[in-house]
């Protein structure tokens, strides 16, 4: 499957590589990005930053034959999300909660401790870390979760933190 990861020059971004293995990845990101690749990954400039955010990313994947879509920026997260069905129609997974749960799982970095660990969700079902307790499959499947997500360890009942970058 290819795989269009945004926030492509983040270190945030680089971690979660390891969760997609066997898969095409693109990363991309705005403004100028590093020429090179590697066999885990290329990389790709998004032009720079505008309004028209979520249009710009259907056209790349489209141009690009992405199969599914993964937005790390905080300020992509809002427009993408009420744009999902638009992908959709073109078969692009968007890896994002619903524009209804959006509210319950996005908070602003501050708040979050980025040394969290994290899991990546796909409808509903855990597909990283593949070992993982009962409980992080049942929260999946209880929020219908998609995306990647913080997963505070200090909590007795897990819950889920959007994974974003600045």
């Amino acid at each position: 499957m290819k795989i269009l990861i945004t926030g492509g020059k983040s270190a945030g971004t680089l971690k979660l590589l390891k969760a997609f293995e066997g898969h095409e990845i693109i990363l991309a990101d705005y403004g100028e990005t590093p020429s090179f690749g590697s066999a885990a990954y290329t990389f790709l400039s998004l032009g720079e930053e505008n309004d028209a955010i979520a249009h710009n990313l259907l056209n790349t994947c489209l141009d690009h034959g992405v199969e599914c879509l993964l937005p790390l920026h905080e300020f992509e997260v809002s427009q993408v999300s009420k744009s999902a069905v638009l992908f959709e129609e073109f078969n692009i997974t968007v890896l994002l909660p619903s524009l209804i749960d959006l509210p319950k799982f996005f908070y602003p970095l501050q708040d979050v401790d980025p040394k969290s660990p994290w899991a990546i969700f796909v409808k509903g079902e855990l597909k990283f870390p593949v070992e993982a307790t009962a409980a992080l499959h049942a929260l999946g499947k209880e929020h219908e979760l998609n995306g990647v997500f913080y997963i505070p360890e200090q909590l007795e009942q897990p819950t889920a933190i959007l994974f974003t970058i600045k």
